[in-house]
């Protein structure tokens, strides 16, 4: 390995809630606040959040979660969940040094912040693509056609040496997450002029590894509930670090919070 160092924290599945008893089984801003301090231990060059950001995507609930990724103090990329509502989040979310956009190029590389809500979104001829009212049950995991085809223009163009995917949904999923039309649609990528080196996602709360087309996918533990589906047992919470090197090479591990507290 060699050259320029990349180091990114990623967090998914915060879903900061301010209704009563929280969400799941842990106060998700308690969890929040914890992981927060682990990242800060070693910070990273900057930190991308892969959707459910809020639980409900109500706007009280981004303010919550925009205040807590501001206290960072790091340069933070955001895109949507199915728990995400578009219009909420790019209203109360986006602050300094918080951003919701669709690609940046960093060195060697060009990462895509991709939509994989397909089905949670509608289109109407006079307004364009809106959120589906049930959007939370709907997205199950798939990219419409429109999506594809831009992610696919940003690749041929051809303009760094390697791309990184970062999607909510993660193909490759296991068991009641397989969405094999969804695999289908990521595997159209993989002749690109600018391969895709890996894809991370969350969306499942559990710290696995896939891949789909030779392509290493990475899924993201919540930074609240994690589950262990071998064990069906649950998990604290966690997060993944990666470090990116300018020939394509990547290192990924999952950080789990240690400690009696988080245990059961």
């Amino acid at each position: 390995m060699s050259g320029t160092l990349i180091r990114v924290v990623q967090l998914s599945d915060l879903h900061f809630s301010t209704a009563p008893g929280g969400y799941g089984l842990r106060d998700t801003a308690e969890t929040f606040a914890a992981i927060a301090a682990d990242v800060l231990l070693d910070p990273p060059d900057l930190v991308v959040v892969t959707g459910d950001i809020a639980n409900e995507g109500r706007p009280d609930e981004y303010e919550l979660a925009g205040a807590a990724l501001e206290a960072l103090d790091l340069p933070v990329y955001c895109l949507p969940g199915n728990h995400d509502f578009t219009d909420a989040l790019h209203a109360h979310l986006p602050r300094p040094g918080i951003v919701v956009q669709r690609s940046m190029r960093i060195g060697e590389w060009l990462f895509l912040f991709g939509d994989s809500n397909d089905g949670g979104v509608v289109f109407d001829p006079d307004r364009g693509w809106s959120d589906h009212p049930d959007r939370m049950h709907l997205a199950e995991g798939g990219i419409h056609g429109h999506e594809l085809a831009w992610l696919r223009r940003q690749l041929d163009l051809g303009a760094a040496a390697h791309a990184m995917l970062w999607l909510h949904h993660p193909p490759a999923a296991p068991g009641m997450f397989t969405q094999p039309d969804f695999d289908a649609q990521v595997a159209t990528l993989s002749d690109a002029a600018t391969p895709v080196r890996a894809i991370a996602a969350g969306h499942v709360h559990a710290g696995i590894e896939g891949s789909i087309a030779d392509t290493p996918v990475y899924f993201c533990p919540s930074t609240g509930v994690c589950i262990d589906f071998d064990e069906s047992q649950l998990m604290p919470p966690g997060y993944r670090r990666y470090a990116f090197h300018d020939d394509g090479s990547i290192e990924a591990g999952v950080v789990w919070l240690e400690g009696d507290r988080w245990d059961g």
